[in-house]
């Protein structure tokens, strides 16, 4: 076998990894949801709890790679801290209540401090630019982007289930909250996953 074949195969491993777990991730959902009711996806409940931690994650794990790989570490900080200004923007509520008329958008601090250390790595950026859009990472990304803004936000919209279901009797903000706040999560451990194949897709051959 040769090494782009093992590659191939070793991609494909993994990936089977990643949906098994998010399999066993959706499951946990099965039993948040039986033991906490709809309170798991209120306002500052569980669900939301745990987007933040996990966003947390994605940050930590998109940052440790950036110190430890300098090739891709524009790249690398770029996602750290867009994740980190993410992590800012669920939790709007508690900045528009602590910092009033600013609010949870001075998050947008972390991105442009992302920008800088590219601009300030233009030279390299290119080529690994390049290298970045091609990677697995980068689909998982997208992956993960399009399940987090049309499907959360459109699906998860008020007015679209109360047409949809044409029934006053439902409880359509209580669906909406249940639906974008579990697609969101998903989503999320979808881009925490995304940042651990960044560190194994990207990793620097040892000197």
């Amino acid at each position: 076998m040769t090494s782009v074949s093992r590659s191939i195969y070793c991609n494909a491993i993994r990936q089977v990894l990643y949906i098994v777990l998010m399999t066993l991730v959706v499951v946990g959902f099965w039993k948040i949801g039986d033991i906490y009711k709809n309170s798991a996806v209120m306002e500052n409940g569980i669900f939301e709890n745990m987007q933040v931690v996990v966003l947390g994650f994605v940050s930590l794990l998109f940052g440790i790679n950036a110190a430890i790989n300098r090739t891709y570490r524009p790249i690398l900080f770029l996602m750290c801290m867009m994740a980190l200004a993410a992590v800012i923007r669920e939790q709007d509520a508690l900045f528009d209540e602590l910092i009033p008329g600013i609010g949870w958008k001075w998050c947008w601090i972390f991105p442009i401090l992302g920008i800088i250390c590219c601009i300030r790595n233009r030279n390299s950026l290119p080529g690994i630019t390049e290298r970045f859009l091609s990677s697995s990472t980068f689909h998982m990304m997208i992956a993960a982007g399009v399940i987090m803004i049309p499907v959360a936000q459109c699906l998860g919209h008020r007015s679209f289930l109360v047409d949809l279901m044409n029934d006053p009797g439902y409880n359509a903000t209580l669906i909406r909250r249940i639906l974008e706040e579990t697609v969101e999560l998903i989503a999320y451990f979808m881009l925490m996953l995304s940042a651990v194949e960044s560190y194994i897709e990207f990793r620097e051959p040892k000197a």
